[in-house]
């Protein structure tokens, strides 16, 4: 009996060890996790795209955070107090610059002053393209955009290259401070371009606290939203078209060679951040690159059955994605989406819709369709729908690449008749 009781005590303690040793591995598993985890960069992106991207160039090492996430819209987007955190613990932030968010310029000079900020609209290698005046895109010489986008045959922008005046723009205070960013130009790729001295005068003039005498730079002056608010109201933003004369239009990352630009950028930044794992971030960006580069190829034939049909977008958010498969939208209902257009404006389109036998008006998940609906109204044009966001696609890797594959999709899809 009492070798019996002996015995048991003694599986007893073996398996009391046996547990115990377990646990110290789970937790030793744990902790080597997290210290995995802390050694990756803190990385924070400001839209669903940008944080895409991130997560691609950043698989296997870490993941980043995203402010502007959901349904909300980087034009005159509100931080939240609980989205102060992930700026003031950044190591490096990547955001598309004021031009698009303005209302973020400030809290990321302040709570992020010790990361390293990346103001993608500044960096080489960027393809650029002006914002397109009034409500009929039909009206201007699409040849003169093919040479924005190429920036490698014509002498249009040098002053784009050289921003000094904007030193004192709110928004862009953080250039001093930023290593990379070299004379914070934000046409960087730009050396080549010496006829459009004009558009950075204007750029200069209009984006400065001189621009409300003329005109409402809503996404692309300086960061008072009241001044946007006055001049919208008084009709001058809709009704004249000028509320982006002389600016760049800001949503970059639409362009897939962008994107691919994007994730080098990312990669080179994030090398420099993490030595360690210098060579993961480059390989990712490479097949990410690989990977955009096989979509293109896809998204241009999903686009050929329905070229040449006439479009009107919801406002002049795609310019980067038609330019590059030789699409053009004939038009926009608004200048700025936080702006409600006029009654001049819709009228303008109406006639245009009638007049150029548009098939198809886009919508935008983020604003209210009653506007579209409005300017449905008594054509025989289709309704759909196009997110230059992910609005409604899950955040991760594969978000970008289903971003512009959905574009292409919803072109088609209404375009055809199909929806």
């Amino acid at each position: 009996m009492a070798s019996f009781i002996m015995i048991s005590n003694s599986v007893r303690n073996s398996k009391r060890l046996l547990a115990q040793t377990a646990i110290a591995g789970s937790f030793a598993l744990a902790a080597t996790t997290m210290s995995a985890h802390a050694e990756a960069p803190n990385v924070v992106t400001t839209i669903k795209p940008l944080h895409s991207i991130a997560s691609a160039v950043m698989e296997g090492v870490g993941k980043p955070h995203i402010i502007i996430d959901g349904a909300a819209s980087p034009h005159g987007f509100a931080l939240k107090p609980s989205q102060a955190f992930l700026l003031q613990g950044a190591d490096v932030v990547f955001w598309i610059g004021p031009s698009l968010s303005a209302s973020l310029a400030k809290p990321i000079s302040a709570m992020a002053a010790d990361a390293t900020t990346v103001e993608l609209m500044d960096v080489a290698n960027m393809d650029h393209l002006p914002y397109r005046e009034g409500a009929n895109f039909d009206s201007h010489d699409h040849g003169d955009h093919e040479d924005h986008a190429s920036h490698e045959d014509h002498d249009e922008h040098e002053k784009h290259a050289d921003h000094e005046e904007h030193g004192g723009h709110d928004g862009h205070d953080e250039h001093a401070d930023h290593e990379d960013h070299g004379d914070h130009s934000e046409h960087a790729d730009h050396k080549d371009h010496d006829e459009h001295e004009e558009h950075a005068e204007e750029h200069d003039e209009h984006e400065h606290e001189g621009a409300e005498k003329e005109h409402a730079h809503s996404e692309h002056a300086n960061d008072s939203e009241h001044e946007h608010e006055k001049h919208a109201d008084a009709g001058h933003a809709d009704d004249h078209g000028h509320d982006h004369e002389g600016a760049m239009d800001p949503h970059i990352w639409l362009n897939p060679d962008n994107g691919i630009a994007i994730a080098a950028v990312m990669a080179e930044t994030l090398a420099k951040a993490d030595p360690d794992n210098a060579e993961i971030y480059k390989k990712n960006a490479a097949a990410f690159a690989e990977r955009i580069e096989t979509l293109e190829t896809k998204i241009a034939e999903t686009l050929k059955p329905v070229e040449g049909k006439k479009f009107v977008v919801f406002h002049d958010a795609y310019h980067h994605f038609e330019h590059h498969f030789d699409f053009e939208a004939s038009g926009a209902i608004t200048i700025s989406p936080e702006t409600v257009a006029s009654a001049s404006r819709v009228a303008e389109i109406q006639d245009q819709i009638k007049d150029l036998s548009v098939t198809c008006v886009f919508q935008e998940p983020q604003f209210d369709a009653k506007l579209v609906d409005v300017v449905l109204e008594g054509s025989d044009a289709r309704k759909g729908t196009l997110d230059p966001l992910g609005t409604e696609l899950d955040n991760g890797a594969d978000l970008y690449p289903e971003l512009l594959s959905s574009l292409s999709a919803s072109l088609n899809s209404c375009l055809s008749g199909q929806s």
